[in-house]
């Protein structure tokens, strides 16, 4: 059984919750993201994907929520085999794959790993194109020296990774399409050697993000605008953020819930920050007030309760105190999207988390085919015409489910 709670009118946001958590979690624009195992093979369709970026767990022992990090080696190089093969069913023939891994590992002996994946992928199918070595400045994963001052057993760590660019079957693209790379950044890109810092695991609260700008070139460099990026473990949403930024679609899969939400928040962060996204401000209420009834199924919750929670939510999540919990109604009154909404509603039959400027546009025809549907939850955020800057909220559920099917 799915349940389903959605904004239809704008189309732009879609959580999408499912009883074994194998499920869209995350849909805006060109965005979504899946709260799901990568090793699911029906997860995406057969050749759907045109360029796949991710950095997959090390095998160094990295603390993740849902992940283990310390297998054994030929463990490891199953697990990597299982993905990566995945990845190659999902990729269309003129599928790139651009694979961030390290060169070698000394954690519970020295490993190959770069060339071991690289060799994977091979066997799988995939096409070997070049590497391009990462100078990243530090060792951000180093956790040993062998023998401390000593020629006994000395460890040698590089301070660098690899992205291994791979291809299915064809590398030149025949069909032509738009890039948006300039003179500078291709040229300097396609110098094989990259150098720029990592990303501070502190600062952005996943246990190993990679910095923008590693999928900002990979992106730029070897796909064309629209074109579908996946990431089959997107962690904090670093290859979401820079796909959007930089008009491709997106596919995202990550195993744990706690990363898929952390990964939204920073995305509503960045967008708002570099775009002056205004669906930042359109949505926010809306993506607090859809997870507060997901949370809360079956409970008629009062008004105020529903407005307290977002209240808090908000100024938790974002740091910032929500002074006034309709400030995202007004703005939009004030740009006009509350006329496009009122037209939208005639226009849509959805399950209804929506925003109207008047109680008077809930028509009694609208009303009825809400409550003959079978299961939904219907959200009415309004700034009716007496209301000053109060959020107003109702909550209706269909009568012979216990709802109150009144305004």
């Amino acid at each position: 059984m799915t349940t389903v709670i959605k904004d239809n009118l704008f189309k732009d946001i879609e959580l999408v919750y499912n009883v074994n958590m194998q499920c869209k979690f995350f849909s805006y624009k060109n965005i979504q993201l899946y709260n799901a195992s990568c090793l699911d093979k029906n997860i995406l369709d057969k050749e759907s994907v045109d360029l796949i970026i991710t950095s997959p767990p090390y095998n160094v022992g990295i603390d993740y929520n849902s992940n283990e990090d310390s297998n054994e080696y030929k463990e490891y190089l199953e697990f990597s085999r299982q993905w990566m093969h995945n990845c190659y069913i999902w990729a269309k023939d003129t599928a790139r794959f651009c694979l961030n891994i390290p060169l070698d590992k000394n954690k519970g002996g020295q490993q190959s790993v770069g060339a071991d994946l690289i060799s994977i992928a091979k066997d799988i199918g995939w096409k070997y194109h070049s590497s391009i070595v990462w100078n990243e400045g530090n060792i951000s994963r180093r956790t040993a020296w062998g023998s401390w001052l000593s020629a006994s057993a000395p460890y040698v760590i590089a301070p660098v990774e690899l992205i291994v660019v791979l291809y299915k079957n064809e590398w030149k693209k025949k069909i032509k399409g738009e890039s948006d790379i300039i003179k500078e950044e291709f040229m300097a890109w396609t110098n094989g050697l990259w150098s720029f810092n990592g990303e501070s695991k502190k600062r952005i609260g996943h246990p190993a993000p990679f910095p923008r700008e590693l999928p900002k070139r990979c992106i730029k460099l070897f796909s064309f605008v629209g074109d579908i990026i996946c990431d089959p473990f997107s962690g904090s949403g670093t290859t979401m953020i820079e796909a959007h930024l930089n008009n491709r679609n997106f596919i995202g899969i990550e195993l744990d819930k706690e990363y898929c939400n952390l990964s939204i928040e920073r995305f509503y962060k960045t967008i708002q920050k570099e775009n002056g996204d205004i669906l930042m401000n359109k949505n926010s209420q809306l993506d607090l007030i859809m997870e507060f009834f997901k949370k809360n199924p079956n409970r008629d919750i009062s008004h105020p309760e529903v407005v307290d929670w977002v209240v808090k939510e908000w100024n938790r999540r974002t740091g910032k105190v929500f002074r006034d919990p309709d400030r995202g109604i007004r703005s939009l009154h004030q740009k006009g999207y509350l006329q496009k909404i009122s037209k939208g509603v005639y226009r849509y039959d959805p399950d209804f988390v929506f925003l109207r400027d008047d109680l008077e546009d809930f028509t009694p025809q609208l009303k009825k085919q809400i409550l003959e549907r079978d299961n939904y939850k219907c959200v009415i955020c309004g700034m009716g015409k007496n209301e000053g800057v109060e959020l107003h909220v109702d909550h209706i559920k269909p009568k012979d489910l216990g709802g109150k099917a009144t305004l």
